[in-house]
């Protein structure tokens, strides 16, 4: 029995080892512990606009009223910013750098001030790519994976709101995937860590001081609901951004619908019952789905290895693909049944050589 007793305890011992060590290394970071490391990534950005008076007549009433000449005036904005490699490189929203005649750059640490200037932007997905020559070394964030990350995660955010420099808040994520009709690529984290004007285009961490975000809009309708691009796709773009100085999309060529209803499909019978997929409304003449063979009527059910739920989860699929590159569609065609059709994409045309549809990719 006493054998069987010290085995017994040993194996207790050995689990509880296992267990520490596996509990161990799954171990978090403490808030405080995220915020000090993912300060040192984060830059405050303030804007500044030159707004010309162009009303002649005010002008003239100014100038007899005062006696002056009328000047411009001048606004200003602040946001935040992410520095993501050690050359100086910032990602930050659109919005918060659109229409700036000066950009300028306070890091964590020190006062200095840096001018930054536009390397490209994407008014698509909201995201600009900014650069400074900082005389001091720079501590860029790490990135996390935003497709990994789970409703309840714990995360951290860090901005500039209402001016107030390098503040930290925290919370969870609320949900995953969220459209709020700001365009076509869609695709956001919801959190219900604080977010306020100014932590426009700052950092959403995880719980290892990751950046899986990109803090970008609060819900009009009530506090505690921030939005963030996901940096999986904010990464995609950026590459593109850094590369040619705006994002270079792949495209089809095909104007498409959600299926609504059965009657949408108008296939007849029952063999679609239940599908989800995007219908082809229309054809863009020689685009790369008309080459294909695409036909009006077709609809898509599978893009490579994805199930095709609706226009923005399609949307979504092809943003992270390249001109060039080439697309595997399952279609379901009325009277020829399931068809399989591999596509090379183009870039998307000029928007002026296009039509002005919204669901047109």
């Amino acid at each position: 029995m006493k054998k069987k007793h010290t085995f017994f305890s040993f194996s207790i011992f050995a689990v509880a080892i296992l267990v520490s060590t596996s509990i161990n290394a799954r171990v978090l970071m403490s808030v405080a512990d995220i915020a000090e490391q993912g300060m040192q990534g984060v830059v405050n950005i303030r804007t500044t606009q030159y707004i010309p008076n162009k009303d002649p007549q005010l002008d003239l009433y100014q100038f007899f009223m005062s006696g002056r000449i009328p000047q411009n005036q001048t606004t200003h904005a602040v946001g935040s910013g992410v520095l993501i490699d050690k050359r100086g490189h910032i990602l930050t929203n659109n919005h918060v750098i659109e229409g700036a005649s000066s950009i300028e750059i306070l890091l964590s640490k020190g006062k200095q001030k840096y001018h930054a200037k536009v390397v490209g932007s994407d008014p698509k997905t909201d995201l600009a790519l900014l650069k400074i020559e900082a005389n001091t070394s720079l501590s860029p964030l790490e990135f996390g994976n935003s497709d990994a990350i789970r409703i309840g995660d714990v995360v951290v955010a860090v901005g500039n709101p209402f001016g107030y420099s390098h503040t930290v808040t925290s919370g969870i994520i609320s949900a995953k995937g969220r459209v709020l009709g700001s365009g076509p690529y869609d695709n956001y984290l919801q959190t219900d860590a604080s977010i306020h004007p100014g932590n426009s285009g700052g950092p959403l961490l995880d719980a290892r001081g990751r950046l899986v975000g990109i803090n970008t809009a609060v819900s009009s309708e009530g506090a505690g609901i921030g939005f963030a691009i996901p940096i999986n796709l904010a990464k995609t773009v950026m590459k593109d951004l850094m590369a040619f100085g705006k994002a270079k999309r792949p495209w089809l060529g095909i104007i498409g619908k959600n299926i609504l209803s059965q009657d949408d499909i108008e296939a007849g019978g029952s063999v679609l019952s239940g599908v989800s997929g995007i219908i082809v409304s229309n054809l863009i003449i020689d685009s790369p789905a008309q080459i294909a063979g695409l036909k009006i009527g077709d609809v898509i059910v599978q893009a490579d290895q994805s199930k095709v739920i609706d226009l923005n989860q399609f949307q979504r699929h092809l943003i992270g693909k390249n001109a060039g590159s080439r697309i595997k569609l399952k279609l379901y065609r009325r009277g020829k049944g399931y068809l399989t059709t591999t596509i090379v994409l183009e870039e998307t045309p000029k928007a002026e050589d296009l039509p002005q549809e919204k669901d047109l990719f």
